[in-house]
Order: C-alpha cells, then structure tokens, then sequence
C-alpha cells in the first residue's frame, strides 16, 4: 500500500504523503493557502483561522488538518 494520496483544493489535483496537513501538501504542490502561524520559528496551532478550507462540507484550519485521500 503507498502512503502517498491525491485529494483536491480548488479544482487542482494535489498529492501527499501520509502525515501532511493540508497545508504541508498544497505547499509542496505550488498551491498558496494564506497563513499568520505557519511560518519558519513557528507552531502552526490552527487558531488565527486565516488558512480556513473547506473539508467535507466543514470549516478546517489547513495547517493542522491532516491532508485525506479526495
């Protein structure tokens, strides 16, 4: 079984590996999801919000949802 995945942000394909936030993966694929905490010197903690997606019909914070296959 691979441990790498796709799932999609804004029509875009993007793949991951098992233990990637959301944000983790869209970096590595070139796709820019706004943030305040997920900087180099910084926890990403999820409470700014700034870097909110939409998961399954939910409101997640991207740089601490873990990336999902779909």
């Amino acid at each position: 079984m691979s441990d790498t995945f796709t799932f999609t942000i804004d029509g875009t394909e993007v793949q991951a590996r098992a233990g990637q936030t959301i944000l983790e993966a869209a970096d590595a694929a070139g796709v820019y999801i706004p943030r305040l905490c997920s900087f180099k010197g910084l926890v990403p903690h999820g409470s700014c919000r700034v870097c909110t997606v939409m998961v399954n019909g939910r409101p997640q914070s991207a740089c601490t949802q873990p990336a999902a296959q779909g």
